[in-house]
């Protein structure tokens, strides 16, 4: 009786199942906007066990598809979801797990219900077998990880062990396989879907062993994930699991979840033999390094209307600047012959020209009248690109080249001043003792051109070689007497000294407290190496020493705390070699030739002669004699000397000879008396407060050493690097417990030593300092 009800009992599951399945080709859910997976389920399940089976929907539009989910039916009595709702973006599959629990032995249907933006309805028919009853599965599937980890990039192996249950039948099996993430709530991978799928059909005896492998993608991340494996056969279905681990090699795990392992270990290799070879290299570098400075970038001027560029801070590619203006406080350059002393001057008067100031040279060997030719120096074009110019930037400059046959002859100053013009007078025909007559006799004549005040740079006045005037080079020092005085004074009128010589430490003692800007090129004059070894250090006479042709130390106290510093002197944008003999000949024929002509017009319009066209066509001869284009001056010329002779011819009279204008001996010693008595009130007053002239009090006080570096020798220094000197220096020597400019100038002056310690400020102690 009890097998006569399991009859029927499996007839009738028969007849529905073969009813269901009929019905569901009518429900198939697929469409070409979007397709669902699978059409219908029709599975076994034993009482006591579940089934966990994916709902695939693929969406093919162009817009999101938005569903929900509802289990109707008998069905819903053992089924479960893992979500009620899916949201799928265009091109995407997303999908939901259905879960089908066995309780009791039963037949249970029912639908899945999908509505929202599409609806469709899966078939679902579950036949619940119980223990006792006949195996509905007629095979067993065993998973076994061959690769105990699975790293990321390697190749994984796993074996599929498959035994026929039915030992007396043989059979075809579709064997599936696929990886998936496990669905524990952590992102082990970027994509929602399986990473390895694949497909085989094998013939089933007994049993089998099926090796699978394939290579971990790199997008995956560490994790636990599962093998799934399902078999169809006989209309039936198999399927099993088996959770593995992937891991990264150590090489790829992320420190602090950015970095890579492997990273951190080759940047720590590459920083290790970088820091190995930087460490050798700055050694080495340190070794072939010339020149070892204190600098403050900051500190140094920058870029500007009224600035210089003068070049590079030695060794770096840093931009140099100068103030032009600092120069009407005269400037002196030093440094042996070959140098580059002539050059650096030369850079300064260019950048000086270039803003429009009048400069006047006296030139013993005719180097400065290269400025009236743009350079054509290949050698000097080569170093262009590294100072930041074009070969375009080459140019000549207006300006003109004198002789001057007699150190008494004199110069007009206002004459020879015009903006961005330089006037070269070669005096390389000069005796050497006359060389203190020619200086003496151009101070007079810049006292006397009546020049108006100016706050800013006018006129440079440049003597080269003019060491010549010391008395160990032969020189009578009448002439450095009158410098020094035109150094103290010529300032107001914005006129700027510049003195070129072989040697600077014959100068200091006297014309140091009106000199503010020093340049020392390469030398081999012992008395300056010891100077500079005194004031500044070891470090920078060593530097002086290895320095190249070119490069040259600056100190101005107004830079960098007053400390010197090395500039790599830019090339010069006009020929930097003196013109030939035979052109300085026929600039000195034709200037004698226009003067001449000048002088005899002048004398035409004193008597009220109309000479407006005989000035305008000289000036144009004038202009090119300048150019150096002497065949258009014949060309003037050759029209207007009969033009000027007919005007006389028209008077009846004689036109009158120029005659060279001299300084009268008389004239010069008087003013020479003049410039002694300044000299004399100057060092009475220098005495007086124990200054920079000399005297007992200089012999024996030490010198002072400021926080910032410089060193000072005398109280007009102190004065200057006060001036000059920050904030913060400033309060590390003076505090509300010592005053480090009191103690010093106490030992000059105990009066005024007493007055500057009552200064707290910079102000106070300079208005203290300044009292006779």
């Amino acid at each position: 009786m009890r097998s006569h009800k399991r009859t029927k009992a499996a007839v009738l599951t028969c007849i529905l199942l073969a009813f269901a399945i009929a019905f569901s080709s009518f429900a198939q859910a697929q469409s070409d906007q979007y397709s669902i997976s699978p059409e219908s389920i029709n599975r076994r399940v034993k009482s006591g066990d579940f089934l966990e089976i994916p709902v695939k929907i693929t969406n093919s539009r162009e817009s999101n598809i938005d569903v929900s989910f509802t289990i109707i039916g008998d069905i819903s009595r053992i089924a479960t979801m893992d979500r009620t709702g899916l949201n799928v973006q265009p091109g995407l599959t997303e999908q939901v797990k259905l879960t089908i629990f066995g309780e009791n032995a039963s037949f249970r249907s029912g639908f899945l219900d999908i509505s929202g933006s599409i609806n469709e309805q899966i078939p679902i028919n579950i036949s619940v077998t119980s223990n006792t009853a006949v195996p509905v599965e007629a095979l067993l599937i065993e998973i076994e990880p061959i690769t105990e980890k699975a790293a990321i990039g390697k190749i994984f192996n796993f074996k599929v062990g498959v035994q026929n249950l039915l030992s007396d039948e043989r059979y075809n099996v579709t064997m599936k396989y696929s990886i998936d993430r496990l669905d524990d709530g952590t992102t082990t991978y970027k994509f929602d879907k399986a990473f390895f799928e694949e497909s085989e059909v094998v013939e089933l005896a007994t049993s089998v062993n099926i090796v699978k492998e394939f290579d971990m993608p790199d997008f995956i991340r560490p994790g636990t994930y599962v093998i799934n494996v399902a078999a169809e056969y006989l209309d039936l279905e198999t399927s099993a699991s088996r959770t593995f681990q992937v891991v990264e090699p150590f090489w790829d795990h992320v420190f602090l979840g950015i970095i890579p392992v492997r990273w951190l270990i080759l940047a720590g290799i590459v920083f290790g033999i970088g820091s190995i070879g930087g460490i050798v290299y700055l050694k080495k570098k340190a070794k072939k390094k010339r020149y070892t400075m204190k600098i403050d970038y900051g500190l140094l001027p920058k870029s500007g209307p009224r600035t210089a560029y003068l070049g590079m801070v030695a060794e770096t590619t840093k931009k140099t600047y100068f103030d032009l203006d600092q120069l009407t406080i005269h400037t002196l350059i030093a440094g042996s012959t070959g140098g580059g002393k002539t050059v650096s001057a030369e850079v300064l008067v260019e950048e000086a020209l270039v803003k429009g100031v009048s400069v006047i040279v006296f030139d013993p060997t005719a180097q400065w009248s290269g400025f009236l030719r743009k350079n054509t120096d290949k050698k000097m074009f080569g170093l262009y690109p590294k100072f930041g110019l074009k070969k375009g930037d080459a140019r000549a400059f207006n300006g003109n080249v004198r002789q001057i046959l007699n150190a008494r002859e004199r110069v007009d100053i206002k004459r020879y001043m015009k903006p961005g013009e330089i006037n070269v007078f070669t005096i390389n025909k000069l005796d050497p003792e006359d060389a203190d007559i020619l200086v003496a006799n151009t101070i007079r004549e810049v006292f006397h051109a009546n020049l108006p005040e100016s706050p800013v740079l006018k006129l440079m006045v440049i003597f080269d070689e003019v060491h010549r005037l010391l008395p160990k080079f032969g020189g009578s020092g009448a002439g450095f007497i009158q410098i020094e005085r035109g150094a103290r004074e010529f300032r107001k009128w914005g006129v700027g000294l510049m003195l070129i010589s072989q040697v600077l430490k014959d100068f200091i003692g006297e014309t140091k407290a009106n000199i503010n800007t020093e340049v020392q090129m390469r030398t081999r004059d012992q008395g300056d190496l010891d100077r500079i070894k005194t004031k500044y250090g070891d470090y920078m006479l060593q530097s002086l020493l290895k320095s190249a042709t070119g490069t040259g130390m600056l100190q101005n106290a107004a830079y960098n705390k007053g400390n010197p510093y090395f500039i790599s002197f830019r090339p010069l944008f006009h020929e930097h070699a003196r013109l030939s003999d035979e052109e300085l000949s026929n600039y000195n024929k034709y200037n004698d030739m226009i003067d001449d002509l000048e002088y005899s017009i002048e004398a035409l319009e004193k008597e009220n002669i109309d000479a407006f066209d005989l000035k305008l066509e000289l000036k144009m001869a004038l202009d090119k004699v300048k150019s150096g284009s002497f065949n258009m001056v014949d060309i003037y010329l050759d029209g207007l000397k009969p033009r000027v002779a007919e005007q006389w011819k028209k008077l009846g009279k004689e036109p009158p000879q120029k005659r060279t204008k001299l300084v009268s001996e008389s004239e010069l010693r008087e003013e020479f008396a003049r410039a002694q008595e300044a000299r004399k009130k100057f060092e009475s007053e220098k005495k007086k407060e124990g200054g920079s002239a000399g005297g007992p009090a200089a012999a024996k006080v030490p010198p002072l050493e400021l926080k910032n570096g410089v060193m000072v020798t005398n109280t007009t220094e102190l004065y200057d690097a006060i001036e000059n000197m920050d904030p913060d220096t400033f309060k590390e020597h003076v505090t509300a417990q010592k005053n480090d400019f009191a103690d010093w100038m106490k030992k000059w002056d105990a009066k005024i030593g007493a007055e500057v310690a009552k200064g707290k400020t910079k102000e106070e102690i300079l208005k203290a300092m300044s009292q006779k």
